[in-house]
């Protein structure tokens, strides 16, 4: 009875165990964004300026699964103390923040935000949106290749 009972209670241990190890649920701990760059502010402007260059994202794959994203003209605040960028996925929704930090002016002006994002799947389609704080101002289907490559202009 006593080795029935230690069996059983292995055989319960074994299936736990088995159980954690094939989660198969995507983590998107992994998906992150490296070599963040930017670059203006290109000309400084009021609040109430209504004309910028041609806002637009390009974007291409490169090595290791990534998407290099490029988003020129991005307005931003002429004097914040950092530019960044956040990324977060659920599902095959990607979404991509990008904002400023303490942002200390009355003005604007354009900035042209460069960054690195995955890894991702090839032949897996995604959704990516583009936002600002709150405000999204870009979504994009893609299937993600080893070719992939696209621009999208930004309106508002």
């Amino acid at each position: 009875m006593k080795t029935k009972t230690v069996l059983i209670t292995m055989l319960a241990l074994c299936f736990l165990m088995g159980g954690v190890g094939c989660d198969k649920e995507t983590s998107n701990e992994s998906l992150r964004i490296k070599d963040f760059s930017y670059q203006g502010c290109k000309e400084t402007k009021s609040l109430l300026a209504s004309y910028h260059g041609e806002e637009y994202v390009e974007y291409k794959a490169v090595a290791g699964g990534y998407l290099h994203i490029k988003h020129i003209n991005a307005l931003f605040n002429c004097c914040p103390d950092t530019i960044q960028a956040d990324v977060s996925m659920k599902d095959n929704i990607i979404t991509i923040v990008e904002s400023e930090v303490n942002p200390i002016c009355d003005c604007i002006c354009d900035y042209d935000l460069e960054y690195t994002v995955g890894p991702l799947t090839s032949n897996k389609e995604y959704i990516l949106i583009f936002s600002r704080g709150a405000y999204v101002f870009s979504k994009l289907m893609i299937t993600y290749t080893p070719s992939l490559e696209g621009r999208i202009t930004v309106q508002y």
